[in-house]
């Protein structure tokens, strides 16, 4: 079976990933919204984290893709795994494809002395029945939920903001949009490791942040296209420290869907209800900047019980089905 690298600068081998990745979406997960072509095009070539990665392609019939996979290879922490994104066109299916293609990013991860893959399905797919067959071990369950904001009563947001704010005395509201000023990047590192107890898989380590990750996330911005992205941040008055932040992102291409980022608050700070702060305070800042804003999309793990408690007093629901990370030895992989 033939599979072949793309290049990441290839836009038509690009598209033709998009197509297998929205068709196998609508047969998995019709629930959620489908990603722009530049929302697609920064993950697949990028991603959050800028580690090295290789795309390698199945070509289909008539010149279409019949699948593809992506295997990110971390250069600083996790440097014995390579985490998978695997996806077969559902006309491409039962074929041995998945098989074929799994078999070929374990050798590829073999060769960069990769002992683990890691990837995520969805619950009830045929994903997650080929992450079983192939012997692969659960990990972390995350949650998916969509916030209708017609369903946000001023009222409500007004109550929340009150409850908050008598728990914060103390920090006050700084927000920016675009990538983290100059002002605040020596203080972003520990707004970004504030995430690093989120739940993960075992035997997998936080990223360590400082100053020049900051800067490299700043830097992987444009490979998103046109998107607006909006963080709310609270700050200690006393210390100046920056405690907690929330992050939204808006692509011009869907004007009427917000894709929720990262939301921490750094250990010290915590038991201030400063999570709930800056969402509330990032949902005001949204009706002002993106009147046009309809609904936002978020996703916790399903332990994460504070965020999930915020995210549901704000009206978030559940969208579809969650999705489970996988763990699978290279070596059983192999064969």
């Amino acid at each position: 079976m033939h599979i072949e690298r793309i290049d990441l600068a290839d836009a038509q081998r690009i598209h033709a990933c998009d197509e297998v990745f929205l068709a196998a979406q609508l047969a998995d997960w019709p629930e959620a919204p489908p990603l722009t072509g530049s929302a697609f095009r920064g993950w697949l070539t990028v991603g959050w984290g800028g580690d090295p990665r290789e795309v390698w392609l199945a070509p289909g019939r008539e010149g279409a893709a019949a699948g593809w996979y992506r295997l990110e290879l971390p250069e600083r922490e996790n440097q014995g795994r390579a985490y998978l994104n695997l996806v077969v066109h559902p006309e491409e299916r039962r074929r041995g494809l998945g098989t074929a293609m799994l078999r070929h990013a374990a050798a590829r991860a073999a060769g960069q002395r990769r002992s683990v893959l890691s990837g995520g399905a969805r619950n009830g797919t045929p994903g997650e029945a080929f992450a079983r067959s192939a012997g692969a071990e659960p990990g972390v369950v995350e949650v998916y939920r969509m916030l209708d904001l017609g369903t946000l009563a001023d009222g409500r947001l007004a109550e929340l903001r009150q409850q908050a704010e008598q728990a914060a005395a103390g920090y006050s509201l700084v927000s920016w949009t675009g990538p983290v000023p100059e002002e605040f990047m020596s203080q972003a590192a520990a707004l970004y490791g504030a995430m690093n107890d989120a739940p993960h898989d075992a035997g997998e380590g936080p990223a360590e942040w400082d100053e020049r990750r900051v800067r490299e996330a700043n830097d992987r911005r444009p490979f998103y296209g046109d998107s607006r992205d909006y963080t709310m941040v609270a700050r200690h008055d006393a210390s100046g420290e920056l405690a907690a932040f929330s992050e939204v992102v808006v692509d011009p291409a869907d004007p009427g869907l917000g894709h929720q980022g990262l939301t921490a608050v750094v250990r010290k700070h915590r038991g201030h209800r400063l999570g709930l702060l800056v969402k509330v305070a990032m949902m005001e800042l949204l009706a002002t900047s993106e009147p046009q804003l309809e609904r936002i999309m978020t996703s916790n793990g399903e332990s994460n019980a504070h965020m999930i408690a915020i995210n549901e007093a704000l009206g978030y629901a559940i969208l579809g089905p969650p999705a489970t990370s996988w763990v699978l030895d290279v070596a059983a992989a192999l064969g």
